[in-house]
């Protein structure tokens, strides 16, 4: 049985330097049934992209051969399929030569990914699907708790 994980993260007056976030995790199975769900609060300085890394990385942990891990988040969906290997291909670089950013964040994603085989896919936010808007609003209230 394989199971469709949903990831997302919460960072309250991004703009303005947020100081405390969330991440939302759910996990369904092939009869769309919520199986597993679970938040995290971070308390200290963050930011979204590195709070939708953080869901990834939950994620990846939780996953096994065969999942599907969807993220609203462009950063980590292409991060993880388009840019991650070039990164390492330079030295953890942007073709810029500049460094990626949370790059201690992403070696994890490929240090987990490396274990086992599991897909990462892109899924609108706020779209009406459930795996989704649940991870969103789990992440919310692990933000704003």
């Amino acid at each position: 049985m394989s199971y469709s994980i949903y990831v997302d993260g919460a960072a309250p007056n991004n703009q303005h330097g947020c100081t405390r976030g969330g991440i939302g995790l759910v996990v369904m199975d092939e009869d769309n049934e919520i199986v597993h769900e679970e938040s995290f609060t971070i308390n200290r300085k963050t930011d979204s992209a590195e709070l939708e890394l953080l869901a990834l990385i939950e994620a990846l942990e939780y996953a096994e051969d065969e999942d599907v891990i969807y993220s609203d988040s462009d950063y980590c969906v292409k991060g993880f399929n388009i840019w991650m290997d070039d990164w390492k291909d330079r030295g953890w670089r942007r073709a810029d030569k500049k460094p990626v950013k949370n790059r201690q964040l992403w070696q994890q994603v490929d240090e987990l990914s490396s274990r086992k085989y599991v897909e990462v896919l892109k899924v609108k936010a706020h779209s009406g699907i459930e795996g989704n808007e649940r991870a969103d609003l789990l992440a919310v209230e692990a933000a704003t708790l």
